[in-house]
């Protein structure tokens, strides 16, 4: 596959407060790969959120979702297609007061 990128982190134990960007040319968030070393039991939200270029006032969550409500432990949305602005940065947040190791990748192109 040609001209992709992703972007990949991993948080041991801790939360994640996690930016992505700001995005210096237009690409395409393609998707979503989660993956969580065992099912939470908290609950709390995984959020995946646009901040936008245009400002605050354009901020849109993308994706959420509660990881204890249905023992989630992996993730893989191919959903998005969405265009990112130059300047627009995605934020990637979850409490994790479970302690999880939690590995995550962004895929664009």
């Amino acid at each position: 596959m040609a001209n992709y990128r992703r972007d990949v982190f991993l948080v041991a134990g801790g939360a994640i407060a996690h930016t992505f960007g700001p995005v210096t040319s237009p690409m395409y968030l393609k998707e979503l790969r989660v993956h969580v070393s065992a099912a939470p039991t908290t609950s709390e939200n995984f959020t995946l959120t646009l901040r936008s270029v245009d400002g605050a006032e354009h901020d849109l969550v993308i994706y959420k979702i509660d990881l204890s409500a249905a023992s989630t432990t992996d993730i893989f949305n191919t959903d998005f297609g969405m265009l990112l602005l130059p300047g627009d940065e995605l934020a990637v947040s979850y409490i994790n007061t479970d302690g999880r190791t939690i590995g995550v990748q962004l895929i664009f192109s």
